[in-house]
């Protein structure tokens, strides 16, 4: 019997039931985006459970008592909130996530077997250091089994960040609205900190635009593509490229405007050519729902 919401003190994590009809058995654990909260993530996620998907909104940071940012946040959150489902009588379990979700979302998968899918949207494929505001705070942004993750350090932030800020933001090739994207670039990736997505044992569909204003998801999709064909990898897996769409991919967004035209301040994407970004994001959510239906039937 499932409960609608779940807590630290009484289950181990944060979550929130949202039961569907027409896929008996199966759950999807939905993971926030950075800087989403329950209603953002509720939403954004409900083209899932119109189409007949049971959710399990399950965070790791920001809500309801999590600490505000990860900082060594558990993996075992995602594994907790897999035995709640499977005693619930759930045989199949995915994930779903967006952004940092996505990146928590292929971390899961690549540590717990009982994972049998992943949609991520807008992935990066390295755990990075934790940071608070523009602090670097030298942890890893995810634990497991009481250690931290092996990460690589965001380099800006141990500089001076209000000039690297200052000189992404007004430097041609990034901007006021690609300063995240400048940080990023300026980190080393290493072996250590890659999340070994090749060890998954789900079928796995991977999103990201032509260029990602936030980070370099659109390097790190391909980068997966490439090493799980090199790898052999036995499961379904598919990279789709969606060269017009913005960070903001595969979520549904189209009842909330006043965080649509908020993000045309935030990304070039967005700025540039909403509807443009607004077909990617129907697009991409058609294809999550097809890539289901062919895990459904299996």
């Amino acid at each position: 019997m499932m409960k609608e919401k779940y807590t630290i003190p009484q289950d181990g994590f944060v979550g929130y039931w949202h039961p569907a009809d027409g896929h008996e058995g199966k759950a999807l654990l939905v993971f926030p985006g950075s800087g989403a909260d329950y209603e953002l993530t509720r939403k954004g996620s409900e083209f899932l459970g119109r189409a007949g998907w049971n959710r399990l909104l399950v965070s790791f940071a920001g809500w309801d008592g999590l600490q505000e940012d990860p900082v060594l946040a558990p993996v075992e959150y995602a594994e907790k909130a897999i035995a709640v489902l499977k005693d619930a009588g759930f045989e199949k379990i995915g994930v779903y996530g967006i952004s940092a979700g996505a990146k928590f979302a292929i971390t899961a998968a690549s540590l717990l077997p009982d994972i049998s899918l992943v949609i991520a949207a807008s992935p990066f494929d390295y755990t990075t250091e934790a940071f608070k505001g523009t602090k670097a705070l030298n942890e890893s942004t995810f634990s497991f089994r009481g250690e931290p993750l092996p990460y690589d350090p965001t380099v800006t932030l141990h500089r001076n960040i209000i000039s690297v800020l200052f000189r992404t933001a007004f430097s041609k090739k990034y901007g006021m609205r690609r300063m995240l994207r400048g940080c990023y670039e300026e980190n080393v990736q290493t072996e250590k900190a890659r999340i070994k997505v090749e060890n998954m044992h789900a079928d796995f569909l991977m999103q990201c635009p032509g260029y990602d204003d936030c980070w370099p998801s659109d390097e790190a999709v391909p980068r997966m593509e490439k090493l799980l064909k090199e790898a052999g990898y036995p499961y379904r897996y598919k990279a789709t490229v969606y060269e017009k769409g913005s960070h903001l991919l595969c979520g549904d967004l189209s009842g909330n405007p006043d965080y649509l035209k908020s993000m045309k301040k935030i990304l070039q994407a967005e700025y540039v050519d909403q509807d443009a970004c607004n077909k990617s994001r129907e697009d991409s959510m058609r294809e999550a729902l097809d890539f289901l239906e062919g895990w459904s039937r299996v």
